[in-house]
Formats: structure tokens, sequence, C-alpha cells
């Protein structure tokens, strides 16, 4: 993990990982690389700092009642402070680690957005500070949810 771009740290007494991602950095890609020096397999973490861009969709009515979908993909205008982010670490089908998070954000035109945001698409400003909690007994992989045939993680024990 390179310094000069991530700093992280392991906290003995709560097991939890400290840290922050540095200008430039992807967010996704920054705390996978995390979670990958920390070999951490599954977490929740928390975030907040500013970006460069915000790429997300947002969950929307589908064509018949009680359906939704997700809007095509969002690209804010401006940079954006994150406000406010939370998302869970697993694996992904392939068995390759894989997030799935959240953030509130404004703007620079003070508009407050935010929904799911996506991988790769997310650079770092300034600073994004972030807290994770590794799950030491818990698996979390994505498999297909049976009733909207989408992947979504699947929680079980780690064996």
């Amino acid at each position: 993990m390179d310094k000069n771009r991530i700093q992280a740290v392991y906290d003995e007494t709560s097991h939890r990982i400290v840290g922050r991602l540095m200008k430039d950095v992807d967010l996704f890609g920054g705390i996978k690389e995390v979670c990958a020096h920390f070999n951490v397999e599954a977490a929740n973490f928390q975030c907040l700092g500013s970006l460069k861009y915000a790429t997300y969709v947002q969950i929307e009515r589908g064509d018949t009642e009680g359906a939704v979908r997700y809007s095509d993909k969002k690209v804010s205008q401006s940079a954006v402070e994150l406000l406010s982010g939370t998302g869970f670490v697993g694996f992904d089908e392939a068995g390759e680690l894989d997030i799935h998070f959240h953030g509130m954000l404004i703007d620079c035109d003070q508009q407050i957005d935010g929904g799911h945001f996506l991988a790769g698409e997310n650079p770092v400003a300034v600073t994004i500070e972030f807290i994770l909690f590794p799950l030491k007994g818990v698996h979390l992989q994505r498999g297909i949810d049976p009733h909207w045939s989408l992947p979504a993680f699947q929680f079980t024990e780690k064996e």
C-alpha cells in the first residue's frame, strides 16, 4: 500500500482500521486496497470527504405497481463533499473483492443528492476519511436475489 496515496492504521484495541484516501485515489479502489493490505474479506465501512465528481444511480419506480429499478448513471457536474457514506465489502460472483456503497453528497451549487455509487468512477478531490469494521466470522458474497434476479450480498457464517 503506497503511503503517499493511502494512510491506514489497524487499531488492535477496537479491531478497526482507520485512515484516509488522498487526491486522485478512487473511492472503491482505495478501500479494496486497504482491505487487501490488512487481509480483510468482509467488512462494513463509513466515510466522508470530497470527490472530484461522484458517479451513482438512484432507485426509481418501475413500470408496474411495486416494481423498482435503477436510474441511468448520474455524474455530478462539479466536485462534491461526501456528507455521509456507508458500505459493505465482500466478494462478487467471481470471487473478487466487491463493494456496495451508498452516499449523500452536496455539490458546488449546494445541491444535495446521493444514491448507489458505481465502481471505479469516484476519484478523491482532497481527502476521504474512513473507518473500516472487519467482519472476521462473516462470509459476504454476491448471489442472485430470488425476487429481483439481481446480484446482492448474501450473508453467511464463515467456515
